[in-house]
């Protein structure tokens, strides 16, 4: 396929199941494989051969991500907001608040009923209303 091609990732394995993450870090692991090898790849590994330690590689990966994800939001509807930004560096605090939970709860259904909540009540859903508002107020 083209995006194995573009990417240089030959694998036909684009998620895990991301439905079932124990904790928010696990649920990035596994929901989009082909970003998450490259971000892993040219952010994470250099960032650690760089002198970070795990936490701050971690921040780093998301901190890039995030530019992403606002680009991809901000400039279709020509108006950065940073909604995207600060929802995905919010991820940062939910994967370490999620994996302290699972430890000293030895419970996996927490961080799982963390991701469902934090990802797909709050997180999407606000940032798309947050656009829309921004989006009518300017156009309108």
């Amino acid at each position: 396929n083209i995006l194995a091609e573009f990417t240089l990732f030959g694998d036909r394995e684009f998620y895990k199941d991301w439905w079932n993450a124990t904790t928010v870090e696990e649920y990035w692991r596994k929901w989009n494989q082909p970003v998450h090898k490259w971000l892993t790849r040219t952010v994470y590994f250099p960032s650690m051969r760089l002198g970070l330690t795990q936490y701050p590689a971690i921040l780093m990966v998301f901190f890039i991500s995030a530019i992403f994800h606002e680009l991809m939001v901000g400039v279709p509807l020509q108006m950065l907001r940073a909604w995207a930004f600060m929802g995905m560096m919010g991820q940062v605090p939910l994967i370490a608040i999620s994996n302290l939970l699972k430890r000293k709860l030895k419970s996996d259904l927490i961080g799982n009923v963390i991701f469902w909540v934090s990802f797909c009540i709050f997180g999407q859903p606000m940032a798309v209303l947050l656009y829309y508002h921004d989006f009518i107020q300017e156009h309108m």
